[in-house]
């Protein structure tokens, strides 16, 4: 069976503030990996990004999923150089009366939703929250040495009733 990771993008893969809110609140959000975007927004990726996309690709279709629109979001995973990472990209355009939704998604995908699990730091954000791992939101400014997204395996392994 096709197993498929959705991923939340904002706090969650990386994330994206105005410089001026960070040069007033994050002095030091420059020590961070990231980059200026539409010249008045810095955008960071979160510690362990790369490692984790790469073994996630092992085992894993992946798809990110945003509130925001799909036009902005693969601005974004471009920008971090992950965006040939995702087989599918959906934006606020998608949302089922205001929230994500994995049923959705296995509609699309023509396989079963039970093949399908999400990360979110607001599982919330998903109909079907209970089919969510959540991760801790990650801001600028946080610890350099978050491993929240590579403890996310502990979570899909040990939580085999994900795909059941």
């Amino acid at each position: 069976m096709e197993k498929v990771l959705v991923l939340d993008v904002d706090e969650t893969l990386l994330n994206i503030e105005p410089l001026s809110f960070l040069k007033i609140f994050k002095e030091n959000y420059q020590s961070y990996e990231g980059k200026l975007m539409f010249d008045k927004y810095y955008l960071s990726p979160r510690p362990n990004l790369t490692e984790f996309i790469e073994k996630a690709k092992k085992n894993f279709k992946l798809i990110a999923f945003s509130v925001v629109s799909r036009e902005i979001t693969i601005k974004k995973l471009k920008a971090i150089g992950i965006l040939d990472s995702f087989f599918k990209i959906y934006g606020k355009e998608d949302l089922e009366n205001g929230k994500k939704s994995i049923k959705k998604i296995a509609n699309d995908l023509n396989i079963p939703q039970n093949s399908i699990v999400a990360v979110d730091d607001i599982p919330e954000h998903f109909l079907e929250h209970d089919k969510v791992i959540k991760i801790e939101p990650w801001f600028i400014g946080d610890s350099k040495k978050d491993s929240s997204l590579l403890n996310i395996f502990k979570n899909l392994e040990v939580e085999s009733k994900v795909f059941s």
